[in-house]
């Protein structure tokens, strides 16, 4: 309970954060969006599997769109993983062991180094993970408690795609562990079967809509465009993505077939190669990615032995030896190279980010200065707003040529069109004759043209000149008003 207490302190200061990031504002309006009635990947589009969106909307639909309350549940879900990491812990390596995992989870998973304490996919995705992970350990890896663990690691694959690789994970521990190749099978089997319910269902609902083709590509056709942004070094970086798991593989396979037990603790090692893997799977190095990984590495880190006799020196062998050197170096060359920017900083510096928040709570700090702390776009959107509100437009129809996604869910705008950011219309196929068209058809009532849009939209400005007048200009972003002639 103190660590769950410590954890909840840490998190504290993100409840009180402004609508700044750009993920959340992205997920903010489309799930806002599905709660007015819209349909996912028709009327409301991102390159995310459907489990965000349906989170997001169901925070929304009970609360309202609150930081507070998003961010509250958020640690409530970080908590309960916690609970999840020291049981599975306390089951396989002792009860005060099971405390340091717990602690060194949750003091990852809130560190704004790893943008850890933002309600992304990832800090959803590993609930459902840890779970998986216990429910076959408690049970001792029955076919009841696999096609559990298979259904709830396809649960956390709807919120991020590489969450589906903790499955191959479990499925060579089985093939490790396995009295025998029949048994594997059967094992195997009974994962692969609750593996593949959540996605029969989410493909029936899909295909009810007509909506599969959409589905497919905005959840996974899309996203061959971040692994093709690699950094420099690609072919060293690829070899080393798949050192760790090769190390584990072979290092299970030496003990397998030397006669040698392989323990139940051996899973995290197998679970940390893989979940790294998801790390580093796409070319972008963005922070928290690398909270995929981190129940499993606090679950190693924990299991660490400082020797303090000769038995611990006996117990090391050439094998060991080899393995950490292929499991451990590649890791911690990659979080290196490819996360360098956060592990030494991080987006928001961790002691800076601690004295903002007391700063404007002890009334040091402005509510302006604070926002812009976190982005100079937050006094932006809550202007645009402001100036909505004020005009009792609340609700009405507006569209954002830019990267200000949180407005769409702030002021329950309605978007004409499925994108809720300018680069994905230059991201998809015909994006800007799809959008154009819609605007024409439907005009808004509103059209806001941001700062941080990203290229030259010739066909928009051609549709302002023409129907809309400038409203309000902030900074530089403007809000266009459609002109009383053009109303249909």
């Amino acid at each position: 309970m103190v660590i769950l207490f410590l954890i909840f302190v840490l998190r504290f200061p993100s409840l009180f954060e402004p609508f700044w990031y750009g993920d959340e504002g992205i997920f903010a309006a489309v799930g806002r969006n599905l709660n007015l009635g819209g349909t996912l990947y028709k009327d409301a589009w991102d390159n995310k599997p459907p489990m965000i969106y349906l989170t997001y909307a169901a925070i929304f639909n009970f609360f309202g769109v609150s930081m507070f309350w998003l961010r509250l549940v958020a640690a409530v879900v970080v908590l309960a993983t916690a609970a999840i990491v020291y049981e599975i812990a306390q089951a396989t390596i002792g009860t005060r062991r099971a405390l340091a995992a717990a602690f060194i989870f949750g003091f990852l998973t809130s560190l704004r180094i790893i943008e850890g304490d933002l309600a992304l996919t990832e800090i959803f995705m590993i609930l459902p993970i840890s779970l998986a992970m216990l429910a076959a350990i408690k049970r001792n890896f029955d076919y009841l408690s696999l096609a559990v663990a298979g259904f709830l690691i396809a649960v956390a694959s709807l919120y991020k795609q590489v969450g589906a690789l903790e499955a191959a994970a479990l499925g060579i521990f089985l093939f490790l562990t396995a009295a025998n190749f029949w048994e594997f099978i059967k094992k195997g089997i009974a994962l692969t079967i609750g593996f593949v319910i959540p996605y029969v269902v989410t493909f029936a609902y899909f295909a009810s809509k007509g909506l599969v083709n959409d589905y497919i590509f905005g959840a996974y056709t899309y996203y061959r465009i971040y692994l093709g942004e690699s950094p420099k070094y690609a072919v060293l970086v690829n070899i080393s993505k798949i050192l760790p798991i090769a190390a584990a593989i072979f290092y299970g396979l030496w003990k397998k077939f030397r006669g040698k037990k392989v323990e139940t603790s051996f899973l995290f090692i197998l679970w940390g190669a893989f979940s790294f893997l998801g790390s580093y799977f796409s070319g972008r190095t963005y922070g928290h990615y690398l909270v995929q990984a981190i129940p499993a590495i606090s679950l190693l880190l924990a299991q660490i032995r400082f020797p303090n006799n000769n038995n611990f020196f006996r117990s090391i062998n050439k094998a060991s030896i080899v393995f950490a050197i292929f499991f451990f170096i590649p890791l911690i060359f990659l979080t290196r190279l490819l996360f360098s920017d956060f592990i030494s900083g991080g987006p928001v510096n961790q002691i800076k980010y601690f004295r903002n928040f007391v700063d404007h709570a002890t009334g040091h700090k402005t509510l302006t200065a604070y926002n812009d702390f976190f982005d100079s776009n937050v006094n932006i959107v809550n202007a645009l707003a402001d100036a909505i509100n004020q005009r009792g437009a609340k609700g009405s129809s507006v569209y954002i040529w830019g990267d200000l996604p949180w407005l769409y869910a702030i002021v329950d705008a309605q978007n004409p069109v499925r994108y809720v950011t300018s680069f994905h219309v230059f991201g998809v196929p015909n994006g800007r004759e799809e959008v154009i068209s819609k605007l024409l058809a439907s005009p808004p009532q509103y059209i806001i043209r941001g700062q941080s849009s990203i290229g030259y939209f010739a066909e928009l400005e051609k549709l302002l000149n023409a129907r809309y007048t400038l409203s309000v200009k902030i900074e530089n972003t403007q809000l266009y008003f459609l002109k009383k002639e053009n109303v249909f």
